[in-house]
């Protein structure tokens, strides 16, 4: 078996948690992507600055505190952060959020480090990208974390493309060229442009195809990872793509040379109900 997933494979036995920055302005739909990809309705549990539980899961104590982890029952491994954004003229948001960067890189302890970073961006006509959020991707970041960049509410921009005059698929391709045109392409062309892109819509509709959209950013952020032992840990602990799993236990199985006895195990490890310990 190849070493990097030997060490892989001994760093999911010993370290539990993904940790997560999400970044977004008010109402860009932060929240419920989080409740979507933790496949839960339930708010999140706050935890204070000694990591102790607040017992009371809330919808709004604590969100912003970009030092406050939180986390959802239904899936505790995933540890989240939230930044505000920067809104006009928030330059302390955004340094705020380069220091935490920072201060996770300089994290000796792998528990404390920063994995991903999802930065939503909301996709509304009268208020395209921030002179602050672009700067975040031209400026230099601590660390080499992964950031996706997330266009949320892309249901709103079509509905503010509607045009009586044109076809439904018509205005739908004219929502998706502004997004090309005035959030994608800018960012593209920063210095340090996201690792991934990809659009939301109607996350709140319970009839709509949100899991399906969940799974393509679990995707876009495994790949972006670019680390044998953050991948099997973010992938073991999701629970949304079983594809996915299979996809990577195959990806680093050693398929020419496979032994029930030696790979299985390694195997099994890339799935999220599936823990492996050592065998005595």
């Amino acid at each position: 078996m190849d070493s990097n997933v030997s060490a892989a494979s001994e760093l999911r036995q010993k370290y539990r948690h993904f940790r997560i920055l999400v970044i977004g302005r008010a109402n860009a739909g932060k929240t419920t992507l989080l409740k979507r990809v933790c496949n839960t309705t339930e708010e999140p549990c706050i935890y204070d600055e000694e990591k102790r539980n607040l017992l009371e899961p809330t919808a709004d104590r604590g969100i912003h505190d970009i030092y406050r982890p939180f986390a959802f029952s239904s899936n505790p491994q995933f540890i989240f952060h939230d930044s505000p954004g920067f809104e006009k003229g928030g330059v302390k948001e955004l340094e705020d959020v380069q220091q935490f960067i920072k201060n996770c890189a300089e994290a000796t302890n792998v528990e404390d480090q920063l994995h991903a970073v999802w930065f939503c961006l909301v996709t509304d006509a009268a208020r395209p990208l921030l002179e602050l959020e672009e700067r975040f991707f031209k400026e230099k970041r601590f660390g080499n974390v992964p950031v996706i960049a997330i266009f949320t509410k892309f249901d709103d921009l079509v509905t503010q493309h509607y045009d009586e005059d044109r076809e439904d698929i018509e205005i739908r391709n004219n929502a998706t060229a502004f997004v090309e045109n005035k959030f994608r392409k800018p960012l593209a062309e920063c210095d340090y442009p996201p690792s991934a892109y990809l659009c939301l819509e109607d996350m709140q509709e319970d009839n709509g195809n949100h899991q399906q959209q969940v799974t393509e950013l679990i995707e876009k952020t495994a790949d972006s990872l670019g680390d044998p032992a953050l991948e099997l840990l973010f992938v073991s602990i999701q629970q949304n793509n079983l594809e996915l799993c299979i996809k990577y236990a195959v990806k680093y199985a050693n398929l020419a040379n496979f032994t029930l006895e030696r790979d299985a195990l390694h195997c099994l490890e890339w799935f999220c109900h599936a823990y492996v310990g050592a065998i005595i």
